[in-house]
């Protein structure tokens, strides 16, 4: 494990093996949030990170200078971090990797996670992602997937699957998933859709369904209350923000006339030409009052 800086190897069985990558293919942050909080909430262990020295540009992704507790001065570089949680009774073992997408030796990295997911005895692999779509924030978070094999089709009950058409540019993750693919291992890919207008971060609404969604595939209950209370918060935001923008609030009511439109037929909200108001500063203004109100909230104690 050549690639990997403090590598302990974790007591797991059989384990799920959960990722998510920072940037492109995490729309609104609300992918990595989603499994941070699950971190969070077991209490799970690090047992290694990337050594980031052969995958990055640090003129393109720059690491970070702050200071430690006791106030001295330190550098942070990209964070790519594996986590384990040892199940008790019959419930699965979980194994969880957040990173960011590398600049560098892209087929090189994939295959060294594919070498550990293996060696690890890894059951099944789950992507999780978020994409921008033209969806309203009043309705449901809509979730898309696919799956492997028509077993782990199976456990995505309420997830509409769909075989991505999409023919173009590919990130990290699709570079993963294919030679997860190649190596024949089990895997699954869950996407949260995050409304276009607001791509402040992190969007919890999203996170909330996408661990709804991660329940249902690694079959161990995900306590998500405060991420619930999380994503009530922001929806209050939201509205709030919209009353001084009358534009974008129009914009949102043809959306959810479009959703509930599709879903009265049986389809899906898909994008039918709706255009985002104009000019785009209404929406720019929106989500700086979110991210004001945001900073409000922390700063007199309350969290999302």
């Amino acid at each position: 494990m050549e690639f990997l800086k403090h590598f302990e190897r974790p007591d797991v069985r059989n384990p799920v093996f959960m990722f998510a990558f920072a940037g492109w293919t995490d729309a609104a942050e609300s992918a990595t949030h989603a499994l941070k909080y699950v971190v969070q909430q077991f209490g799970a262990t690090k047992f290694a990170e990337v050594d980031p020295e052969e995958f990055y540009d640090f003129t393109q992704v720059r690491p970070q200078t702050g200071y430690d507790a006791d106030g001295n001065r330190k550098i942070t570089w990209p964070a790519n971090q594996f986590f384990f949680w040892k199940s008790e009774g019959d419930a699965e073992d979980i194994v969880v990797f957040t990173g960011i997408e590398p600049s560098l030796k892209w087929r090189t990295f994939s295959e060294s996670l594919v070498h550990l997911i293996k060696d690890l005895g890894t059951s099944r692999v789950v992507h999780v992602g978020a994409l921008l779509d033209a969806v309203p924030h009043t309705r449901e978070t809509r979730i898309t997937g696919t799956a492997t094999s028509p077993e782990l089709q199976a456990l995505l009950k309420g997830v509409e699957m769909r075989r991505s058409r999409y023919v173009g540019p590919t990130g990290i993750s699709g570079v993963l998933m294919d030679a997860l693919r190649r190596a024949d291992v089990p895997s699954v890919s869950i996407w949260g859709h995050a409304p276009h207008y607001l791509q402040v971060a992190p969007n919890p609404k999203v996170s909330l369904r996408l661990v709804e969604a991660m329940e249902q595939i690694v079959r161990v209950r995900i306590d998500a209350g405060a991420l619930r209370s999380q994503g009530a918060s922001f929806e209050r935001r939201v509205a709030q923000a919209l009353l001084n923008e009358a534009d974008v609030a129009n914009y949102v009511r043809r959306l959810e006339a479009q959703w509930d439109r599709a879903l009265g037929s049986g389809g899906t909200a898909d994008d039918d030409g709706i255009e985002m108001p104009d000019p785009q500063e209404a929406v720019r203004d929106l989500e700086e009052f979110l991210r004001r109100s945001r900073k409000d909230d922390s700063s007199s104690g309350t969290t999302e």
